[in-house]
């Protein structure tokens, strides 16, 4: 992980998800840039443009004094862009954030994206398509980190990966492995099924084999849960082992519907308090 992206609007959610983006940029020793962008107001005569022209004028200054300030912030309390520490800086532009997001994440280099979301009713569901995220988490190829606004102090000790054993797992794992390794931390992959069967067994059993035998210096852990609801299980799971992040795999398009159903994302209760990290299947790249 070389270059990481922080969205910010400025506000308390923004500001959660920079915590995180410090924290990974700090022992990735990555380059962190902060980005800001700005929507031009519809004018439908000249004397609306003066106006909007005004506004944005204001708003571009204003808003560059608070990036300029969070990363002086970055420099003296952590020590950012002084020799042997993670480097800052910031990105101001006029435009759409997706847009922006996705050129930067194509053609120059940033590989990460930490981004805040509100989490709403404190459903998977809107802690997944709450506000900008969802959009950003459709269009670009890089991982993403949803930090929602409640979640506490970054300390990622245990990742947890939701796996159905598909092919795709073995590439996001090890994107997952590689994210963990920053930190020292534990991984627990974890595959939840409606009913307990022989031939189920079997198939857990081949695939924590073909995990040891990949990873076999990786503090990796497997469970498979029985539960008739796949985000009982999973919750309960997450929440035994203290997890401080939740990873999933977004695949073909229908990952929404297929994975984080609208039936399951009502009885996901999650409260906003899930750092929720998503991959992207190398199918779709």
């Amino acid at each position: 992980m070389k270059k990481i992206l922080c969205p910010t609007d400025f506000s308390a959610t923004s500001d959660k998800a920079l915590e995180y983006a410090v924290y990974i940029a700090r022992h990735a020793n990555a380059h962190l840039s902060l980005m800001h962008v700005l929507h031009l107001p519809i004018a439908d005569t000249s004397d609306t443009a003066l106006v909007a022209g005004e506004l944005l004028g204001e708003q571009t200054r204003d808003a560059g004094e608070k990036l300029k300030a969070k990363c002086l912030f970055l420099e003296h309390q952590f020590g950012a862009n002084q020799a042997g520490h993670f480097t800052c800086d910031y990105i101001l532009k006029e435009a759409l954030l997706t847009d922006t997001a996705v050129h930067l994440t194509r053609n120059e280099g940033y590989d990460m994206i930490v981004m805040g979301t509100t989490g709403c009713d404190s459903t998977m569901e809107e802690l997944l398509v709450g506000s900008n995220t969802e959009t950003v988490i459709e269009e670009v190829k890089c991982p993403v980190l949803s930090v929602p606004s409640t979640a506490s102090e970054p300390s990622i000790e245990r990742i947890v990966y939701a796996t159905d054993y598909s092919d795709e797992d073995s590439a996001a794992l090890e994107e997952v492995v590689g994210v963990g390794s920053l930190f020292g931390a534990d991984i627990h992959v974890v595959h939840v099924v409606k009913d307990e069967t022989s031939e189920g067994k079997v198939k857990s059993q081949q695939f924590w084999n073909e995990l040891q035998s990949a990873y076999p210096d990786v503090p990796l852990h497997f469970q498979e849960i029985t539960n008739k609801h796949r985000d009982e299980g999973l919750k309960t799971y997450y929440e035994s082992v203290g997890g401080s992040m939740l990873a999933v795999l977004r695949k073909e398009k229908g990952f929404f519907q297929n994975l984080f159903s609208q039936s399951l994302s009502e009885q996901l209760t999650y409260q906003a308090e899930v750092p929720l990290l998503v991959l992207h299947s190398k199918k779709n790249l």
